[in-house]
Order: structure tokens, then sequence, then C-alpha cells
């Protein structure tokens, strides 16, 4: 059992873009509206957002054992899947493409065929990479198959 935590280093790189998106905020409105006080304002509530998000929303831990996957957010089980119900891919089941920087997770319910994925950003590549072998998203090195072709 191992449990995958998110990098201080990243949630300090969106933290110092989130002071940087209110202050950018509060400088445009300012000059839209010139009023510093609600400028201000709106600036101070982009940053608060961010940091709710950051450090609350995006701030989990995964604990992958052998037949299932715990989310924890503070110490608090939030979700618990069964390893074996669902189908893992990095890749989402509407899109056959994925972008370098997009670390998510996708399952689909065996069952119910509903998909949802889980944003892996905060953690290094190396754990979202472990975590996807494990889970037996990630190919595995095997020839491809070999088709004969029939010319006419």
């Amino acid at each position: 059992m191992k449990e995958y935590k998110g990098k201080f280093t990243t949630k300090l790189f969106w933290t110092v873009c989130g002071f940087c998106a209110g202050w950018f905020v509060c400088g445009v409105l300012n000059g839209i509206i010139h009023n510093i006080f609600i400028s201000f304002i709106v600036g101070v509530l982009v940053i608060l957002f961010m940091l709710y998000k950051i450090y609350f929303l995006d701030n989990f831990s995964i604990l992958l054992s052998e037949n299932e996957l715990s989310l924890k957010r503070f110490n608090k089980k939030i979700k618990t899947l069964d390893i074996q119900k669902y189908f893992w891919s990095e890749y989402s089941k509407y899109s056959n493409t994925k972008n370098a920087e997009d670390q998510d997770i996708y399952y689909i319910n065996k069952e119910t065929n509903e998909e949802e994925s889980i944003d892996l950003t905060n953690f290094s590549d190396d754990d979202y990479n472990e975590i996807l072998t494990k889970l037996g998203a990630k190919n595995k090195n095997v020839e491809p198959a070999k088709v004969a072709t029939i010319k006419k």
C-alpha cells in the first residue's frame, strides 16, 4: 500500500500564479471602471478562489493498494474505488489525443459506462506514471500485430 501526494513546489507555483492573476484582474478592472475599491475586492476574490482551489479542492492524496484506490483529503477518505470494477486510462473516451501537460486519470464504470476523472496536475510525473502503471492503464511493450495484406 502506497500513498501519493501532490508536490509542494507545484502548489507554490500555482499560489504565485493566483496572486499574479488577482493583481492582473485588479489592474485591468481599475483601468475599466476607475474604482480602486471594487477592483481591489474583485482581485482579492480571485486570489481567494485560487487559494481555495489549490489548498482544498486539489489538495488530496491517493492511497493505492492491490484492489482499491482511495482518495483522501486531510486524512479523511472522500472516495474509494474498487480497481477491478473500472476501466482505467490516461485518455478520455471522447478523445484519442492527450496534451503533454495533461495529468488526468479517466475511469469508466464497467456496469454503467459512466466516465469520471481524477486530476493529478499537482503530482510529479513519476508518481503519475507509476499510478497509471499500477492501475494497468499504461501500455505494455508488446509487439504490434502484423496483418497480411493482399494486393489486387
